[in-house]
């Protein structure tokens, strides 16, 4: 892949991005191919993309987010066109590449404190505050939290692939995902904001105190509910799995969240903070979902061969893991209402 890297860095000006010396692949992430690549001037970030995540739009999407989180030095990578003056390189074998400035300082998948996970809520709060001066109309038609989208697409790879081995064993989950997710499913005239859409903690860079310093992976940004982040955010940084696979919720890392995005985000209207407490759980189910649907058609998550046969075989443990989490936060759903309406009083 070296090689292919260095390809690929020859089609960007090197007056602005020097000559490629070596490059380091990046393993945080399920999505993208990352590179780190060092050159003659600097350090960058080279990925290449998933097909579903490498349209015209969203690559105009993601130079538009990035130029104004710039304008405000807010901390976030900037998009580097090729010499060409393109968003990206298309290689012959139909890849896009994108290449991006690297931002210092420490990526994890790991939380290891409170602080960690209150910083990062507050600093999803500062991008909604500063994303509501955007004035732009979002390209991308790709279905960022479309609960519903996802929803008809795991029904339809159940008709498609009623035949596979696969569906037997995770027939039970289906029927959980279609018995708690339609209840609560949030309807279309909710405030919106600009959201990230994919707020894990790898997607963001912390310092050595867990301050989080930067905020990265801006393919999905669109509007929706703010509900949508902080809902994947609670399904992100509150699922606890131990190395036996047993699941718990972390209630404390819970209200970290709601302190960090009360206190830094922007005023939350009264439709979007009575489903706050509810958010945790749709994103779950909505990840349960899509987790199910492509065991079935085992055609877009990552996999680690590593560890699991197939990809088949990887999202069904995703997907068990999903169901038992939102099983965890149905039975905490009083305790999650409480908390927020308790800090959301401090600040109204």
């Amino acid at each position: 892949m070296e090689d292919r890297t260095s390809f690929v860095l020859s089609h960007y000006a090197t007056d602005q991005v020097g000559t490629w010396k070596q490059s380091q692949p990046i393993e945080v992430g399920l999505i993208h191919g990352t590179y780190k690549i060092e050159t003659s001037l600097a350090t960058f970030c080279l990925q290449r993309l998933h097909p579903k995540l490498a349209t015209d739009g969203i690559l105009q999407d993601y130079q538009v987010v990035t130029d104004h989180v710039a304008k405000h030095n807010f901390p976030a990578p900037q998009l580097v066109p090729t010499s060409q003056g393109n968003l990206s390189f298309d290689d012959e074998d139909g890849s896009r590449w994108r290449l991006t400035t690297w931002l210092e300082g420490e990526n994890t998948s790991t939380i290891r404190s409170l602080a960690m996970v209150r910083s990062a809520a507050e600093m999803f709060g500062e991008f909604h505050n500063l994303m509501q001066g955007l004035e732009y109309t979002f390209q991308s038609s790709h279905p960022l939290h479309d609960t519903q989208h996802h929803l008809r697409n795991l029904r339809d790879a159940v008709n498609e692939h009623k035949s596979n081995s696969w569906f037997k064993k995770i027939e039970p989950m289906i029927e959980w995902v279609e018995e708690k997710l339609p209840p609560i499913l949030l309807p279309d005239d909710l405030p919106t904001c600009v959201v990230h859409g994919d707020p894990k903690i790898s997607n963001l860079l912390f310092n050595a105190e867990d301050q989080a310093i930067a905020l990265l992976d801006m393919d999905t940004c669109t509007r929706h509910t703010p509900l949508v982040d902080l809902g994947d955010a609670v399904r992100a940084w509150c699922c606890l799995k131990d190395k036996n696979g047993d699941v718990g919720f972390a209630i404390d890392r819970y209200e970290a969240i709601i302190e960090g995005y009360a206190e830094m985000g922007p005023r939350m209207e009264a439709a979007n903070l009575e489903r706050l407490h509810v958010a945790g759980l749709l994103i779950t189910l909505e990840l349960a979902a899509r987790f199910l649907a492509d065991t079935l058609q085992d055609s877009y998550f990552a996999w680690d061969s590593s560890t699991y046969s197939s990809r088949s075989e990887h999202n069904a443990d995703r997907a068990q893991t999903m169901v038992t989490f939102s099983q965890k936060l149905e039975e905490a759903l009083p305790q999650q209402r409480k908390i927020v309406d308790a800090i959301f009083a401090q600040t109204s």
